[in-house]
């Protein structure tokens, strides 16, 4: 399977450095990994691009829907098999991805979903609570066994992200990439990992990134196909 890692970056030059070895430890080779440099206004994208990793660079900060989907067009146009998404600062441990490729390969599902729930020592209350109701209406709407809808490691196969009508472009796009997933009757699991949360400041308004979550989970049932 060939497998393409996909990190959306905003002003992450420092932990950034430590998540491409981390992959590159793992057997990724660096052209077979694309960071998607949200609008930086620090070094992320030479940071990136030292280790011979791919850099896509947005001029401006669009948002993580926007990061993500650049870098789902990129493995479409490359023909990669599978995306394997993870966040740039650290919160998603590189180390881990092959029980993601073990997953998809023992299971045979198109998407699997890091679950941190298992872990919630780490995990701010508010954050577990944000997560806990989240994860329950998702579950409600896909009628899906959903461990965590927020955590953003993740992989998917790119046949089924070629299915996605993703319209959305901030963290939302993670849960619209389930219900999408689901609407296409994708197979999900998933694999436990750990809740980690460092000193790197979140990029994350709570209250921002929850109206938006409002906002899909309300418009959802009601959005017309294209075409």
């Amino acid at each position: 399977m060939r497998m393409l890692a996909l990190i959306p970056a905003f002003d992450a030059e420092n932990p950034l450095p430590n998540v491409i070895k981390g992959l590159i430890d793992t057997g990724f080779e660096p052209a077979d990994i694309l960071v998607v440099d949200d609008g930086s206004s620090d070094k992320t994208t030479e940071t990136a691009r030292a280790p011979g990793v791919e850099v896509i660079t947005h001029e401006k900060n669009k948002g993580k829907g926007e990061a993500l989907k650049s870098g789902f067009a990129f493995a479409i146009d490359n023909r990669y098999d599978a995306v394997l998404t993870l966040d740039a600062d650290m919160q998603h441990p590189p180390e881990l991805a092959g029980r993601f490729v073990d997953e998809m390969m023992r299971s045979g599902a198109d998407i699997i979903l890091g679950n941190r729930m298992n872990d919630l020592s780490n995990m701010p209350p508010h954050r577990r609570f944000s997560n806990l109701a989240t994860t329950f209406f998702v579950r409600l709407w896909t009628g899906k066994k959903i461990g965590d809808s927020q955590c953003g490691y993740r992989l998917i196969k790119t046949d089924l992200l070629k299915r996605l009508d993703l319209r959305t472009g901030h963290y939302q796009t993670e849960t619209e990439i389930i219900l999408e997933a689901a609407r296409n009757r994708a197979g999900f699991s998933s694999v436990d990992v750990p809740t980690i949360y460092n000193d790197h400041k979140s990029k994350l308004n709570p209250i921002i990134e929850t109206l938006r979550f409002i906002g899909i989970m309300l418009s959802y049932p009601f959005r017309k196909k294209k075409g």
